[in-house]
């Protein structure tokens, strides 16, 4: 049963964390149901008040909507904005796009003609061959924003597995996926055929950063599948480079897998996902048998975490039973 006016908070130590200067703000917005994609957006705030997205949610051009979106959303317009002014930030510093999805970079398509955006960072993959159907608009539209990016000095930064991301002098960035060379496909012919290249080679290679506040870590898992995670992410990490503090679930919650879950032992993991299929998701069992307190989007709505470098407190918009 889900208790629509409760407020759940957490601290994970002996004090909460501290919510003056120094304090680092990673917030998971809740991306609705539009039976398109999943959607993925954090906010992140830096102890030195600077501002980064990681991901932008959904926004999937329309022609016959009169929004110009499909289902009259759009997160960067209906969810990131609002609550960027309500914290009274007028530009970004920063946007992380993990990888070429309309649920995961179409806020962004909304935000560059309505916010003022530093840089760009992204994981520099193309695709090879051929994209069919819908997926060849989205990398050519993604393609396209990021050219724009890279017309201008300084504003654009590929990152992949080893580099670290200037961001905050109280911050350790460092991006643990892709590698250089990229992850393949070793049997594409195992792969389920709704499951084109153009959906999981993106998938797997999407951005995954590990950012140290102190003594707190979060992983940003990005949207890795969990075949992929077994045969390729695992293997290319040194042990315990994954252990973290706070893991936003890769693949939505979907992929989790017993392996990635010991590699990352989280105290609390968020799976960004809508309460229509977030009952039946492993992320539930696989998180919580390592003793993590999961989060679901679509059950616990906005979820925000606050470290002082020391601890850090967990708070949901609902909580459940």
């Amino acid at each position: 049963m889900i208790l629509c006016l409760a407020v759940c908070a957490c601290c994970h130590a002996a004090e909460p964390a501290d919510t003056g200067a120094g304090k680092f703000t990673l917030t998971v917005l809740d991306i609705p149901d539009i039976h398109r994609g999943a959607g993925l957006a954090l906010v992140m705030q830096t102890p030195g008040g600077r501002t980064f997205l990681y991901d932008t949610g959904n926004g999937y051009p329309s022609a016959t909507n009169v929004s110009g979106w499909a289902s009259d959303h759009n997160s960067g317009r209906d969810l990131i904005a609002p609550l960027l002014r309500q914290r009274g930030v007028k530009e970004l510093d920063g946007v992380v796009i993990s990888h070429a999805h309309y649920d995961h970079f179409g806020g962004f398509v909304w935000l560059v003609d309505h916010f003022p955006i530093r840089k760009l960072y992204d994981t520099g993959y193309e695709m090879p061959g051929r994209a069919s159907g819908d997926y060849s608009g989205e990398l050519g539209h993604y393609a396209k924003l990021r050219q724009s990016f890279m017309r201008r000095p300084g504003a654009h930064q590929v990152a992949r597995a080893g580099d670290k991301l200037d961001w905050d002098k109280q911050l350790v960035v460092e991006v643990l996926a892709p590698p250089k060379e990229f992850f393949h496909e070793r049997h594409p012919e195992n792969r389920p055929k709704n499951d084109p290249p153009a959906h999981y080679l993106l998938n797997a290679n999407a951005m995954i950063l590990r950012i140290q506040h102190g003594k707190v870590v979060f992983v940003l898992g990005g949207d890795i599948e969990a075949e992929d995670q077994r045969i390729s992410l695992l293997p290319s990490l040194p042990p315990g480079k994954l252990k973290c503090d706070v893991l936003i679930a890769p693949g939505h919650g979907i992929h989790a897998i017993p392996e990635f879950a010991e590699a990352t032992r989280p105290k609390v993991a968020v799976a960004s996902l809508f309460a229509r299929w977030a009952k039946g998701i492993p992320a539930w069992k696989v998180y919580g048998a390592v003793g993590a307190k999961v989060y679901v989007t679509g059950v616990h709505g906005q979820v925000e975490f606050v470290s002082n470098g020391e601890n850090f407190t967990t708070k949901a918009a609902r909580e459940s039973r």
